[in-house]
This record gives structure tokens, C-alpha cells and sequence, in this order.
């Protein structure tokens, strides 16, 4: 992979019990700030259905660097700052490298 090409990140994290509304909120709340950020193809929200407290985040960028200026961003900075981050029980953070496309 190179430092130009996309790369696909895959964020899963599961909310502390009862605490999965107000971090979804937040995570709602980074969706509609990140969209509007240079390089950022896609930025979705998930939750599972079997478990509510299970949140995954899909998303492509155009570079590495987009992503990581995504992750030293205002938007970041403030999703950090809203403490909503310390909700997290697990989080587990997957970069990764386009290998097969169903678009022809």
C-alpha cells in the first residue's frame, strides 16, 4: 500500500452498559463534523443489531495522511474532550488495504 492509495479503516468499539445512547450520540455527532473533512470518502456509523451496544465506524479515506490529519483534527479533539471516549469497555481500531471491489 501506498501512502497515496485509499485506505479503509474499520472502528469497532462496545459501549460500558447503559451508557451506549450518549456515546452513539457523540459518535452521531463526529459522523456530521468528519464528512466534511478533506480526503474523507466514507465515514459511516453502525450499530449492531444483535447487541445495541456494539458500535462499528466504516470508513475510507483517500491517503494515510488524510486519516491520520482526521485523527489530529478539531473534530477528534473534540469528541476526546467530550469524554466520550471513556465510555468505550473495548475498542479495537483495523487500517486497511483495498484488495477486491464489487464496483465494475
Amino acid at each position: 500500500m501506498t501512502s497515496s492509495s485509499p485506505l479503509g479503516i474499520l472502528a469497532i468499539a462496545t459501549a460500558v452498559p447503559g451508557t451506549h445512547g450518549v456515546l452513539r450520540a457523540a459518535q452521531e455527532k463526529l459522523v456530521a463534523e468528519t464528512v466534511k473533512e478533506p480526503g474523507c470518502i466514507r465515514y459511516e456509523l453502525h450499530q449492531s443489531i444483535e447487541d445495541p451496544h456494539l458500535l462499528v465506524f466504516v470508513e475510507t479515506w483517500a491517503s494515510e495522511a488524510h486519516w491520520r490529519a482526521h485523527m489530529r483534527g478539531q473534530a477528534m479533539q473534540r469528541f476526546q474532550a467530550s469524554g466520550a471516549s471513556q465510555l468505550f469497555q473495548n475498542f479495537a481500531l483495523h487500517r486497511l488495504a483495498p484488495v477486491a471491489d464489487s464496483r465494475v
